[in-house]
């Protein structure tokens, strides 16, 4: 009797690890569709990885919050150099820790390059950061949004941005590596070969057709610039995204956008050593919408509703002195309208002349240079029509604007600001904008004197 019991008790084991066995795969499978699993299996990772995530099993965890204590401790003292090989430890005990990523890569791009006044070593340590959670980070963690933003972030606001005073020499290093991969200022599409879109997957992770999607959404964008790749990792992080996370990646997509209208188009020429990165108008009407979509979708978001404010207003005075009348006024009228205030109540001539003295003493690097550069291609626009009178007015404004600026960055009440690139290079670039868009041989002549 025993033995027939423990016969029927052996096949009924069995016959649930048979059943157990035939659920395994449905099961992980949606695990993955609801997102309860922060990635696909560990394959193919490095011999260190593999050792811990196998031979050390639960103990890892513990192994890592040791290390986090220690790490928190070397954070405070700065001592940044022993951080980035604790933090490649914890990485390596726990690659699906998404803090220790965004940890990891930031004290490179920020803590530990700022330690240098080398702009080559820092940006070395910059482009550490980006590889780092490119390459490996999104790797064993494809699912995780904010890893995506992290990415965004080093582009929009290390690179992108002024805040940092080599800014420039970031935007250069990254621009060559780009304008080697795309041999131009975006991938010709239609014509890519296979071992360009090979490159651009293997070493860059950028998917050509993705970029090709975004650059119809939103462009068409200068992809050796770096609001289009704040653009697009922010674009591939939506899909895992909800709530918070999808805010944070829709706020950088439309501010990325904004800095794009002002800074998106590069003026490149090696021969006289000029690089100057300048508004690209083309995508200004994209902007506006992108800023209207996320209003939309978050009406209860003050912040966005403040920073589409702010860019309105800056797009009425850069449309303004580029010469785009109409459109500055279609703009003005939907800035009055959104956000009633008395300052808007004279007009769009009016605004705009007071508000260019009183915001010399407020606009960032990226606003002044615009508001110089349209100054400067109205003044070469009207020298080509031959009104030498006005081409001297805003050539006259242009300058003006430019001195101002340079004196109160440094005024005692105004936080240190970085400047902007010298007038006469400025001015060829508007130049060769204007000369581009006449249509006259005779109109041109007069530019090429």
């Amino acid at each position: 009797m025993k033995h027939g019991a423990t016969i029927g008790l052996v096949l009924m084991a069995g016959i649930c690890f048979w059943q157990a066995g035939r659920l395994q795969r449905p099961l992980v499978q949606m695990r993955r569709e609801l997102r309860l699993t922060t990635g696909e299996p560990l394959e193919n990772t490095p011999p260190l990885v593999a050792f811990t995530t196998v031979a050390m099993g639960g103990f890892r965890g513990v192994i890592a919050d040791l290390l986090w204590l220690r790490a928190s401790g070397l954070q405070e003292d700065g001592k940044y150099f022993e951080l980035v090989q604790l933090a490649d430890w914890i990485t390596k005990l726990e690659p699906r820790m998404k803090q220790v990523w965004a940890f990891h890569a930031w004290n490179m791009a920020y803590n530990v390059s700022v330690l240098f006044n080398n702009p080559t070593d820092r940006w070395r340590w910059i482009h550490q950061g980006i590889t780092l959670l490119r390459d490996e980070g999104l790797r064993y963690n494809p699912g995780e949004p904010n890893l995506y933003w992290q990415l965004g972030w080093i582009y929009q606001h290390k690179i992108s941005g002024n805040s940092d005073q080599m800014n420039i020499y970031y935007k250069r290093w990254w621009a060559d590596e780009m304008a080697t991969l795309f041999d131009g200022p975006r991938p010709d599409y239609q014509h890519l070969t296979g071992s360009q879109i090979q490159r651009m997957k293997d070493v860059y992770k950028l998917d050509s057709f993705l970029m090709e999607q975004i650059d119809r959404e939103y462009g068409p964008l200068d992809w050796r610039l770096p609001q289009a790749h704040a653009i697009y990792w922010a674009w591939r992080g939506k899909k895992f995204a909800t709530s918070f996370d999808a805010l944070q990646l829709e706020r950088m997509i439309f501010q990325s956008m904004a800095d794009a209208a002002m800074e998106g188009e590069l003026f490149i020429n090696r021969s006289e050593q000029v690089f100057i990165p300048g508004p690209n108008l083309a995508v200004f009407e994209k902007a506006r919408k992108a800023y209207e979509k996320a209003i939309a979708e978050n009406p209860g978001e003050t912040s966005i509703q403040s920073g589409h404010r702010n860019f309105l207003r800056t797009a009425v005075m850069m449309l303004f002195t580029h010469h785009r009348l109409a459109e500055a006024r279609d703009v003005f009228a939907d800035l009055r309208r959104r956000y009633p205030t008395p300052e808007f109540e004279q007009g769009v001539e009016p605004f705009v002349y007071s508000s260019l003295t009183t915001l010399l003493r407020n606009i960032s690097q990226r606003e002044a240079t615009g508001i110089v550069l349209g100054a400067l291609q109205q003044s070469w626009f009207w020298l080509a029509m031959g009104d030498e009178d006005r081409a001297q007015g805003f050539q006259q404004l242009a300058r003006t604007v430019w001195r101002e600026y340079m004196k109160t960055r440094n005024a005692p009440d105004i936080k240190e600001r970085a400047g902007l690139a010298p007038i006469e290079q400025l001015s060829e670039q508007a130049r060769s904008m204007v000369k581009e868009s006449l249509t006259t041989s005779e109109a041109k002549a007069k530019l090429a004197q």
